[in-house]
């Protein structure tokens, strides 16, 4: 079955229009703000599934992205997934390929919703790893913190797993 079809009937499942533009992507943007972009890689016969974590100062990119390379090692704290540096946007960026081969529209609902989750969790743990490098960088003061504390929330809040769907929004 072709990704234009599976897109196609997990929509018309959820009462939505899905299909991917003339650069084979879109983006699902979920009802908390959050999205994720699919992107069709016909070379490498995949769809890719990406969000975005945000950007990271240049004073902490050195600890931070130990960090992030540590996680990706085997994928073993992204479990499949890949945390990569877009340098055009200067952000940070979670990728998961799914094979077309394996797709099929209830692969292709699971992994999202999966995806979702593994985002969620990642949002949380990329605020809190750039805040604790900004608390110890070279530029930390002697602790008196001004930081509410907003930057280590952002990303906690939303859904994932099998609720994913029900927050899904498709954006132009």
């Amino acid at each position: 079955m072709e990704i234009d079809s599976i897109l196609k009937e997990i929509g018309a499942r959820n009462g939505l229009e899905i299909s991917l533009d003339e650069n084979r992507a879109c983006t699902l943007e979920l009802s908390d703000g959050r999205a994720v972009l699919l992107q069709e890689r016909a070379a490498l016969n995949e769809l890719d599934f990406v969000a975005t974590l945000g950007p990271v100062p240049e004073e902490v990119r050195a600890a931070v992205f130990t960090e992030l390379l540590a996680a990706n090692f085997y994928w073993q704290e992204t479990f499949g997934a890949t945390l990569s540096w877009n340098a055009a946007l200067e952000e940070v960026v979670l990728i998961f390929p799914l094979p077309l081969a394996d797709a099929t529209p209830e692969s292709v609902e699971t992994v999202f919703a999966r995806f979702v989750d593994l985002q969620s969790a990642w949002a949380a743990r990329f605020a809190a790893l750039v805040a604790a490098a900004r608390d110890i960088g070279p530029d930390a003061d002697d602790g008196d913190d001004d930081d509410s504390g907003e930057d280590a929330e952002a990303g906690e809040a939303g859904t994932g797993g099998d609720a994913a769907k029900d927050n899904l929004i498709i954006s132009p």
